[in-house]
Order: structure tokens, then sequence, then C-alpha cells
């Protein structure tokens, strides 16, 4: 497939083939775009302000393969159900200005933290933090580390420190932890160099549809290279500080059942293990990022729901 816009533009080609055109239209209305201080330097930032700044606010993390603005989909319901949506550029995607790809773990984890701050600076009501795809994780390992949520909002949710999770879904698979020495050992001299992503994870089943998934692949702001310490911290340092098991703030998890890159199984190991009294998961029909607007449609009342049981 042919792209039709290039550059810094080439978010929209997701928008006019399977989104719909006039998410650019509402993009160019409501998106504030700042930029925030954070571990690195500054990181890009979309902010969705709604007229009531005590309304809660949703600080939503893209994952491995995209970036803010390719969130559209899950944000725009949101904010028209009288939400505030924060949407970061992660360190290594997007609009950020260093190189695309270089991250690691743990340099996303404090992101989110400065996401978060920025949120409770910035508005008065509660802040949720969530993400889709590799998003949910790093949500709830942000939340483990700096209890800076009040709750986590995730599109999938699974553990980095599971061998199980890890052997089925990357590309190396029981050689996973064969090949972390030499890992380590490339990644101390050579660490920033970039990789394609996919040598590491696939994206065949990222969607529905091969061209989006292969569309990706050409997006000068998406995942489509990651440093090789960033592939070494995803298994080595992905293990949250605080054990699902005491974990007790609400939590919402939304997973599509037919997702072939992440499971349900996965997700559902780690939703069974928390301890949070108020949770709650939301199946859909589908693959790992939905084609369906009816999914997003969906997914807006599931999340509306979610928090006004919490206010109730």
């Amino acid at each position: 497939m042919k792209p039709r816009y290039e550059g810094r533009e080439f978010w929209k080609n997701y928008m006019t083939s399977w989104f719909g055109e006039e998410l650019i239209e509402k993009w160019e209305k409501l998106a504030e775009v700042k930029q925030i201080d954070s571990i690195n330097g500054k990181i890009n930032i979309e902010v969705y302000k709604n007229r009531d700044a005590a309304k809660p606010v949703i600080v939503f993390s893209h994952g491995i393969a995209g970036y803010a603005r390719l969130l559209l989909p899950f944000i725009i319901p949101l904010y028209e159900k009288g939400y505030n949506i924060i949407a970061p550029d992660l360190e290594g995607f997007g609009y950020n200005e260093r190189k695309k790809g270089d991250f690691t773990f743990d340099v996303h984890l404090h992101n989110l933290n400065d996401a978060v701050r920025y949120a409770r600076e910035n508005f008065k009501g509660p802040v949720y933090l969530g993400g889709g795809s590799m998003g949910g994780p790093l949500a709830y390992a942000a939340d483990a580390r700096y209890n800076c949520a009040d709750g986590l909002i995730c599109w999938c949710l699974w553990d980095f420190s599971d061998r199980e999770f890890i052997k089925e879904t990357s590309t190396t698979k029981g050689l996973t932890y064969y090949i972390i020495p030499l890992l380590k050992l490339a990644s101390a001299i050579f660490g920033r160099i970039t990789i394609k992503t996919t040598r590491f994870v696939s994206y065949r089943a990222l969607t529905s549809d091969r061209n989006f998934n292969s569309l990706i692949m050409l997006d000068p702001q998406s995942g489509s290279r990651i440093s090789l310490k960033g592939a070494l911290s995803l298994v080595t340092r992905g293990k949250p500080d605080l054990k699902h098991e005491l974990y007790e703030k609400p939590v919402l998890v939304c997973q599509p059942e037919d997702d072939e890159m992440t499971r349900s199984y996965h997700t559902k190991k780690v939703y069974d293990r928390l301890k949070s009294k108020n949770k709650k998961y939301i199946s859909f029909n589908g693959g790992h990022f939905p084609t369906d607007k009816q999914a997003y449609i969906k997914w807006g009342e599931g999340v509306d729901e979610f928090i006004k049981s919490i206010k109730n």
C-alpha cells in the first residue's frame, strides 16, 4: 500500500483508510500539542481538555508499535464522554526529537509519571493511568513504582516477568532466556544501535489487515525500530515493583478475545491475580488493535460506566 501522507503527517494514512477522516478534523480542533520535562529531556504530550477541569483525567499510553496520535480511535470516544485526556509520546517514539526506538522500560515509567504529574498540576479531577497494548503493562508498572494514579484503565494487561508470555510472544521463543547474556554483551557495547522491532516482536497480528501492519513499518513516528538496550530492558527490567496480588486500586481491563499478538489467556492470568475489589474485565471481539469502529464505541461506553461506578 502506497502511503498518501508522508513525514510528520503519516498518521493521517490510518485515519483515511481505517478509522475515519473525521478523526483528523477532531484532532485539529481538539488536541493541544505540548512538551513537558522528563528524564532524558522534553517529551511530547497531546492534551484533550474538556470544559470542566474537575472531570477525571485519563493519561493513556501507546504501546511498542504506535505513538500518541495513533490512539485517536481510543481517545476521541473518551473525550466525547466528557473526560480530559493526556496522550504522551514515550521516549523513542512519536514526535520526540531524540533517536527513534532508543529507550528503556524504566525511562518509559518515568515518562508516564511525569505525564501524571502534569495532569495533577493542570486538572482538578482524579487521574486514571492506562494504555493500549504494551501501554497497559507500562501503566501498571508506573503506578506500582510511583503510586501516582487513582486507578488503571488498560487495553491488554500482561506480565513481562512471565516467562511463558515472553516465550510465546517473542520471535526468539524458547531461546529468549538463553540469548540474554549475548544481548547484554551487545547492549553494553552497541546499546543505542537500533534494529527492526519485528526481529523481537512480530507485527503480523497487530491488526487483521495486512496493509495496516505493513504500513506501520514505514511510519517515521512509529515503533518500527528498537535499540538493543530497549529490547533487553523489556525482558530484564519489566518485572513490576509491586506484585499484582498486592494491587488494590480500581482497575478496568479490556481485552480483545481474538487477539493473536497477546492472547487473552495472559491478560486473564494477571487480572485474576489483582487484589483490587473494584476491578472489571470487558471482552471485545476482534484482534489486538481493532479496525472496527464499533469496538471503540463499546470501549468508550465501558470506560464511562467503570469510572461512574467508582464515583458512585
